[in-house]
Protein backbone atom coordinates (compact mmCIF):
# COMPACT_ATOMS: atom_id res chain seq x y z
CA UNK A 1 0.00 0.00 0.00
CA UNK A 2 1.40 3.37 -0.92
CA UNK A 3 1.42 6.69 1.20
CA UNK A 4 -2.08 8.71 0.88
CA UNK A 5 -2.43 11.67 -0.49
CA UNK A 6 -1.66 14.58 2.45
CA UNK A 7 -5.01 17.13 3.10
CA UNK A 8 -4.65 20.85 1.90
CA UNK A 9 -4.52 22.99 5.01
CA UNK A 10 -7.84 24.58 5.80
CA UNK A 11 -8.62 28.79 4.70
CA UNK A 12 -8.66 30.64 8.07
CA UNK A 13 -11.73 32.96 8.03
CA UNK A 14 -10.98 36.29 7.72
CA UNK A 15 -14.12 37.79 10.23
CA UNK A 16 -12.94 35.33 12.88
CA UNK A 17 -9.00 36.24 12.71
CA UNK A 18 -10.45 39.95 13.34
CA UNK A 19 -12.52 38.97 16.58
CA UNK A 20 -9.60 36.19 17.91
CA UNK A 21 -7.19 40.14 17.70
CA UNK A 22 -9.69 42.45 18.77
CA UNK A 23 -10.40 40.01 21.83
CA UNK A 24 -6.81 39.53 22.65
CA UNK A 25 -5.79 42.94 23.18
CA UNK A 26 -8.79 44.15 24.83
CA UNK A 27 -6.73 44.36 28.42
CA UNK A 28 -8.15 45.03 31.61
CA UNK A 29 -6.69 48.15 33.25
CA UNK A 30 -7.16 49.48 37.17
CA UNK A 31 -5.89 52.81 37.85
CA UNK A 32 -6.69 54.85 41.42
CA UNK A 33 -8.08 57.45 39.24
CA UNK A 34 -10.61 54.42 37.46
CA UNK A 35 -10.67 51.30 35.86
CA UNK A 36 -10.49 50.58 32.04
CA UNK A 37 -13.54 47.51 31.51
CA UNK A 38 -14.57 45.79 28.39
CA UNK A 39 -17.37 43.13 27.55
CA UNK A 40 -20.68 43.66 25.53
CA UNK A 41 -23.78 45.88 25.75
CA UNK A 42 -26.89 44.01 27.59
CA UNK A 43 -30.47 43.72 26.25
CA UNK A 44 -31.44 47.21 28.26
CA UNK A 45 -28.67 48.81 27.20
CA UNK A 46 -26.39 48.45 30.09
CA UNK A 47 -22.47 47.43 30.22
CA UNK A 48 -21.95 43.27 30.76
CA UNK A 49 -18.43 43.07 31.67
CA UNK A 50 -17.13 40.02 30.13
CA UNK A 51 -16.32 38.01 27.28
CA UNK A 52 -18.41 39.08 23.68
CA UNK A 53 -21.44 36.90 22.91
CA UNK A 54 -21.26 35.99 19.13
CA UNK A 55 -24.26 38.21 18.58
CA UNK A 56 -23.23 40.92 21.06
CA UNK A 57 -21.87 44.44 20.39
CA UNK A 58 -18.24 45.14 21.81
CA UNK A 59 -18.17 48.15 24.62
CA UNK A 60 -15.64 49.83 27.00
CA UNK A 61 -16.81 51.58 30.58
CA UNK A 62 -14.37 53.88 32.75
CA UNK A 63 -15.46 52.85 36.12
CA UNK A 64 -14.52 55.04 38.98
CA UNK A 65 -12.65 54.57 42.24
CA UNK A 66 -13.66 55.04 45.79
CA UNK A 67 -11.08 58.05 45.91
CA UNK A 68 -12.70 59.41 43.52
CA UNK A 69 -16.00 59.02 44.38
CA UNK A 70 -14.60 60.67 48.13
CA UNK A 71 -12.87 63.11 46.04
CA UNK A 72 -16.34 63.92 44.15
CA UNK A 73 -17.80 64.34 47.73
CA UNK A 74 -15.60 67.12 48.74
CA UNK A 75 -15.02 68.88 45.23
CA UNK A 76 -18.64 69.20 45.38
CA UNK A 77 -18.62 70.70 49.36
CA UNK A 78 -16.19 72.83 47.87
CA UNK A 79 -17.87 74.44 45.69
CA UNK A 80 -21.00 74.97 46.92
CA UNK A 81 -19.18 76.97 49.55
CA UNK A 82 -17.64 78.62 46.59
CA UNK A 83 -20.85 79.64 45.27
CA UNK A 84 -22.29 80.68 48.29
CA UNK A 85 -19.21 83.06 49.08
CA UNK A 86 -19.53 84.14 45.24
CA UNK A 87 -22.93 84.80 45.78
CA UNK A 88 -22.41 87.27 48.81
CA UNK A 89 -19.60 89.22 47.09
CA UNK A 90 -22.12 89.70 43.49
CA UNK A 91 -24.62 91.10 46.16
CA UNK A 92 -21.80 93.36 47.52
CA UNK A 93 -20.80 94.24 44.54
CA UNK A 94 -24.12 94.79 42.92
CA UNK A 95 -24.53 97.22 45.92
CA UNK A 96 -21.78 99.50 45.02
CA UNK A 97 -21.46 101.60 41.71
CA UNK A 98 -20.46 99.33 38.79
CA UNK A 99 -16.57 99.12 37.87
CA UNK A 100 -16.13 101.44 35.03
CA UNK A 101 -13.32 99.83 32.51
CA UNK A 102 -13.18 102.78 30.27
CA UNK A 103 -12.79 104.97 32.83
CA UNK A 104 -9.74 107.58 31.65
CA UNK A 105 -9.24 105.68 28.50
CA UNK A 106 -8.55 107.76 25.18
CA UNK A 107 -11.77 107.92 23.09
CA UNK A 108 -11.87 105.81 19.91
CA UNK A 109 -11.06 107.59 16.73
CA UNK A 110 -12.59 106.96 13.37
CA UNK A 111 -11.92 108.17 9.87
CA UNK A 112 -12.52 111.74 8.95
CA UNK A 113 -12.55 112.65 5.27
CA UNK A 114 -14.77 115.86 6.06
CA UNK A 115 -11.77 118.16 5.95
CA UNK A 116 -10.24 116.75 2.88
CA UNK A 117 -9.94 117.79 -0.56
CA UNK A 118 -12.19 116.55 -2.54
CA UNK A 119 -11.57 113.61 -4.89
CA UNK A 120 -11.49 114.81 -8.57
CA UNK A 121 -13.29 112.78 -11.45
CA UNK A 122 -13.52 114.60 -13.93
CA UNK A 123 -11.27 117.25 -16.20
CA UNK A 124 -12.01 120.71 -17.54
CA UNK A 125 -12.49 120.44 -21.04
CA UNK A 126 -13.29 117.13 -21.12
CA UNK A 127 -15.69 115.60 -23.95
CA UNK A 128 -15.17 118.48 -26.61
CA UNK A 129 -12.41 116.71 -28.64
CA UNK A 130 -13.13 117.44 -32.70
CA UNK A 131 -14.29 114.54 -33.94
CA UNK A 132 -14.49 115.65 -37.58
CA UNK A 133 -13.22 118.21 -40.20
CA UNK A 134 -14.89 121.12 -41.33
CA UNK A 135 -14.64 121.39 -45.26
CA UNK A 136 -17.72 123.57 -46.57
CA UNK A 137 -15.08 124.66 -48.94
CA UNK A 138 -13.98 121.66 -50.79
CA UNK A 139 -15.00 121.52 -54.46
CA UNK A 140 -17.12 119.23 -55.23
CA UNK A 141 -16.34 116.11 -57.82
CA UNK A 142 -18.68 115.30 -60.37
CA UNK A 143 -20.59 112.00 -59.98
CA UNK A 144 -22.34 111.40 -63.49
CA UNK A 145 -19.40 110.88 -65.24
CA UNK A 146 -20.75 109.95 -68.33
CA UNK A 147 -22.66 113.16 -68.63
CA UNK A 148 -19.76 114.99 -68.45
CA UNK A 149 -18.41 113.03 -71.02
CA UNK A 150 -21.06 113.49 -73.27
CA UNK A 151 -20.92 117.66 -72.46
CA UNK A 152 -16.69 117.66 -73.41
CA UNK A 153 -17.48 115.50 -76.47
CA UNK A 154 -20.00 117.50 -77.92
CA UNK A 155 -17.91 120.49 -77.17
CA UNK A 156 -14.73 119.29 -78.87
CA UNK A 157 -17.11 117.90 -81.66
CA UNK A 158 -18.74 120.96 -82.36
CA UNK A 159 -15.57 122.59 -82.49
CA UNK A 160 -13.85 120.84 -84.52
CA UNK A 161 -16.48 120.63 -87.30
CA UNK A 162 -16.70 124.32 -87.20
CA UNK A 163 -13.10 124.51 -88.27
CA UNK A 164 -13.98 121.89 -91.26
CA UNK A 165 -17.67 123.56 -92.47
CA UNK A 166 -15.72 126.49 -94.71
CA UNK A 167 -13.71 124.13 -96.42
CA UNK A 168 -16.97 121.86 -96.78
CA UNK A 169 -18.58 123.98 -98.39
CA UNK A 170 -15.68 125.56 -100.68
CA UNK A 171 -15.35 122.18 -101.99
CA UNK A 172 -18.87 121.82 -102.43
CA UNK A 173 -18.77 125.06 -104.65
CA UNK A 174 -15.27 124.20 -106.66
CA UNK A 175 -17.32 120.43 -107.57
CA UNK A 176 -20.34 122.72 -108.62
CA UNK A 177 -18.55 124.95 -110.77
CA UNK A 178 -16.44 122.25 -111.84
CA UNK A 179 -19.54 120.78 -113.39
CA UNK A 180 -21.04 123.13 -114.93
CA UNK A 181 -17.82 124.20 -116.89
CA UNK A 182 -18.04 120.67 -118.09
CA UNK A 183 -21.82 120.80 -119.50
CA UNK A 184 -23.28 118.17 -116.86
CA UNK A 185 -26.42 119.09 -116.02
CA UNK A 186 -27.98 119.73 -112.32
CA UNK A 187 -29.93 116.39 -111.65
CA UNK A 188 -28.15 114.02 -114.16
CA UNK A 189 -26.17 110.70 -113.20
CA UNK A 190 -22.98 111.81 -113.72
CA UNK A 191 -24.25 114.96 -111.48
CA UNK A 192 -25.54 113.15 -108.83
CA UNK A 193 -22.58 110.94 -108.82
CA UNK A 194 -20.02 113.43 -108.21
CA UNK A 195 -21.91 115.00 -105.33
CA UNK A 196 -22.73 111.47 -104.02
CA UNK A 197 -19.13 111.28 -103.59
CA UNK A 198 -18.49 114.29 -102.18
CA UNK A 199 -21.16 113.68 -99.54
CA UNK A 200 -19.45 110.61 -98.64
CA UNK A 201 -15.83 111.61 -98.07
CA UNK A 202 -17.43 114.39 -95.90
CA UNK A 203 -19.22 112.56 -94.13
CA UNK A 204 -16.36 109.91 -93.30
CA UNK A 205 -14.36 112.84 -92.32
CA UNK A 206 -17.01 113.59 -89.74
CA UNK A 207 -17.05 110.29 -88.59
CA UNK A 208 -13.48 110.30 -87.99
CA UNK A 209 -14.19 114.09 -86.48
CA UNK A 210 -16.61 112.30 -84.20
CA UNK A 211 -14.68 109.36 -83.13
CA UNK A 212 -11.54 111.65 -82.22
CA UNK A 213 -13.91 113.93 -80.06
CA UNK A 214 -15.04 110.89 -78.18
CA UNK A 215 -11.23 109.64 -77.32
CA UNK A 216 -10.41 113.69 -76.58
CA UNK A 217 -13.53 114.04 -74.56
CA UNK A 218 -12.75 110.79 -72.06
CA UNK A 219 -9.32 112.28 -71.86
CA UNK A 220 -10.62 116.25 -71.15
CA UNK A 221 -13.13 114.51 -69.06
CA UNK A 222 -10.43 112.62 -66.98
CA UNK A 223 -8.38 115.32 -67.25
CA UNK A 224 -10.62 117.34 -65.82
CA UNK A 225 -11.94 115.43 -62.68
CA UNK A 226 -8.07 114.58 -61.95
CA UNK A 227 -7.78 118.62 -61.83
CA UNK A 228 -10.75 118.80 -59.34
CA UNK A 229 -9.63 115.53 -57.05
CA UNK A 230 -5.97 116.62 -56.66
CA UNK A 231 -7.31 120.37 -55.73
CA UNK A 232 -10.02 118.50 -53.10
CA UNK A 233 -7.31 116.59 -52.12
CA UNK A 234 -4.81 119.22 -51.10
CA UNK A 235 -7.17 121.41 -49.37
CA UNK A 236 -8.45 118.40 -47.57
CA UNK A 237 -5.40 117.54 -46.37
CA UNK A 238 -4.33 121.08 -45.25
CA UNK A 239 -7.55 121.15 -43.41
CA UNK A 240 -6.73 118.21 -41.46
CA UNK A 241 -3.05 118.74 -40.86
CA UNK A 242 -4.95 122.27 -38.89
CA UNK A 243 -7.12 119.62 -37.43
CA UNK A 244 -4.39 117.77 -36.32
CA UNK A 245 -2.49 120.65 -34.88
CA UNK A 246 -5.69 121.68 -32.90
CA UNK A 247 -6.10 118.12 -31.82
CA UNK A 248 -2.59 118.01 -30.37
CA UNK A 249 -2.79 121.29 -28.50
CA UNK A 250 -5.76 119.82 -27.07
CA UNK A 251 -4.41 116.58 -25.49
CA UNK A 252 -1.68 117.95 -24.39
CA UNK A 253 -4.16 120.87 -22.77
CA UNK A 254 -6.17 117.33 -21.59
CA UNK A 255 -2.77 116.03 -20.22
CA UNK A 256 -1.80 118.73 -18.29
CA UNK A 257 -4.97 118.54 -16.26
CA UNK A 258 -4.93 115.23 -15.92
CA UNK A 259 -1.82 115.61 -14.38
CA UNK A 260 -3.07 118.18 -11.78
CA UNK A 261 -5.79 116.00 -11.09
CA UNK A 262 -3.64 113.05 -10.28
CA UNK A 263 -1.47 115.01 -7.62
CA UNK A 264 -4.53 116.52 -6.03
CA UNK A 265 -6.11 112.94 -5.86
CA UNK A 266 -2.75 111.87 -4.22
CA UNK A 267 -2.41 114.76 -2.09
CA UNK A 268 -5.85 113.95 -0.48
CA UNK A 269 -4.96 109.79 -0.14
CA UNK A 270 -2.18 110.40 1.40
CA UNK A 271 -3.48 112.95 4.04
CA UNK A 272 -6.34 110.16 4.39
CA UNK A 273 -4.00 107.15 4.70
CA UNK A 274 -1.89 109.56 7.26
CA UNK A 275 -5.40 110.08 9.36
CA UNK A 276 -6.53 106.59 8.88
CA UNK A 277 -2.72 105.49 10.87
CA UNK A 278 -2.93 107.96 13.16
CA UNK A 279 -6.56 106.22 13.65
CA UNK A 280 -5.36 102.86 14.11
CA UNK A 281 -2.50 103.77 16.56
CA UNK A 282 -4.70 105.41 18.74
CA UNK A 283 -7.23 102.81 18.69
CA UNK A 284 -4.07 100.38 19.28
CA UNK A 285 -3.41 102.46 22.57
CA UNK A 286 -6.44 102.54 24.32
CA UNK A 287 -7.16 98.60 23.32
CA UNK A 288 -3.84 97.98 25.25
CA UNK A 289 -4.32 100.06 27.98
CA UNK A 290 -8.10 98.34 28.16
CA UNK A 291 -6.28 94.63 28.04
CA UNK A 292 -4.43 95.66 31.25
CA UNK A 293 -6.79 96.50 33.12
CA UNK A 294 -9.10 93.85 32.48
CA UNK A 295 -5.85 91.66 33.10
CA UNK A 296 -5.52 92.80 36.51
CA UNK A 297 -8.93 92.48 37.48
CA UNK A 298 -8.85 88.93 36.27
CA UNK A 299 -5.64 88.12 38.21
CA UNK A 300 -7.47 88.99 41.52
CA UNK A 301 -10.37 86.96 40.70
CA UNK A 302 -7.59 83.89 40.13
CA UNK A 303 -6.21 84.28 42.78
CA UNK A 304 -9.56 84.24 45.01
CA UNK A 305 -10.40 81.51 43.40
CA UNK A 306 -7.26 79.16 44.16
CA UNK A 307 -7.22 80.47 47.43
CA UNK A 308 -10.70 78.70 47.90
CA UNK A 309 -10.74 76.18 45.97
CA UNK A 310 -10.03 72.49 46.61
CA UNK A 311 -8.51 69.50 44.63
CA UNK A 312 -9.32 68.86 40.96
CA UNK A 313 -11.05 65.23 40.39
CA UNK A 314 -8.34 63.92 37.99
CA UNK A 315 -9.22 62.31 34.60
CA UNK A 316 -7.95 58.55 34.46
CA UNK A 317 -5.24 57.56 32.18
CA UNK A 318 -4.51 54.75 30.23
CA UNK A 319 -1.36 53.29 28.95
CA UNK A 320 -1.72 52.19 25.77
CA UNK A 321 -0.25 48.11 26.16
CA UNK A 322 1.98 46.15 23.18
CA UNK A 323 -0.92 44.95 20.74
CA UNK A 324 -1.08 40.88 20.44
CA UNK A 325 -0.55 40.23 17.11
CA UNK A 326 -3.00 37.41 16.50
CA UNK A 327 -3.34 37.53 12.97
CA UNK A 328 0.28 37.40 12.73
CA UNK A 329 0.57 34.10 14.84
CA UNK A 330 -2.26 32.60 12.36
CA UNK A 331 -0.18 33.99 9.73
CA UNK A 332 2.78 31.66 10.76
CA UNK A 333 0.37 28.94 11.38
CA UNK A 334 -1.13 28.87 8.09
CA UNK A 335 2.71 29.15 6.97
CA UNK A 336 4.11 26.28 8.65
CA UNK A 337 0.50 24.00 8.14
CA UNK A 338 1.65 25.30 4.01
CA UNK A 339 4.86 23.89 4.58
CA UNK A 340 4.08 20.91 5.47
CA UNK A 341 0.96 20.84 2.87
CA UNK A 342 3.84 21.26 0.14
CA UNK A 343 6.48 18.99 1.37
CA UNK A 344 3.60 16.14 2.35
CA UNK A 345 2.51 16.44 -2.12
CA UNK A 346 6.59 16.39 -2.48
CA UNK A 347 6.82 12.97 -1.08
CA UNK A 348 3.59 11.67 -2.00
CA UNK A 349 4.87 12.79 -5.93
CA UNK A 350 8.14 10.92 -5.22
CA UNK A 351 6.20 7.75 -3.76
CA UNK A 352 3.48 7.65 -6.88
CA UNK A 353 7.00 7.70 -9.29
CA UNK A 354 8.63 5.15 -7.52
CA UNK A 355 5.50 2.89 -7.93
CA UNK A 356 5.50 4.31 -11.96
CA UNK A 357 9.51 2.94 -12.20
CA UNK A 358 8.89 -0.50 -10.31
CA UNK A 359 5.41 -1.30 -12.81
CA UNK A 360 7.52 -0.31 -16.19
CA UNK A 361 10.47 -2.85 -14.85
CA UNK A 362 7.78 -5.67 -14.09
CA UNK A 363 6.08 -4.92 -17.69
CA UNK A 364 9.48 -5.12 -19.57
CA UNK A 365 10.58 -8.16 -17.40
CA UNK A 366 7.19 -10.00 -18.28
CA UNK A 367 7.31 -9.08 -22.14
CA UNK A 368 11.47 -10.64 -22.33
CA UNK A 369 9.98 -14.15 -20.75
Amino acid sequence: MGKSRPSAPPVPDPNQLIQQDAAQNRITQFTPYGNLLFGSVGDQGQFVQGQVPEDGSAAAFTQETPFQNQLRSQQEAIGLGLATEAGQQFDQLAAQTPFDFTQGLPEYSFQNATNLPAFQSQLPGAGTVQTSLNVPQLPTLPTDFEDTRRQVTQSVFDRQLGLLQPEFTRQRDQLEQNLADRGLPIGGEAYNQAVDRLDRQQGEQQQRLAQQADVAGGQEASRLFNMASSARGQLFREAAAQGEFGLAGQQQQFGQQAANVAQQNAARQQQLADQLRRNELNNLSRQAQLNERMGLRNLQFNELAALLGGPQIQQPTFFAPSAVNTIGANQLAQSAAGNAYNQGMANYGSGMGGLFDLAGSLGSAYLLR
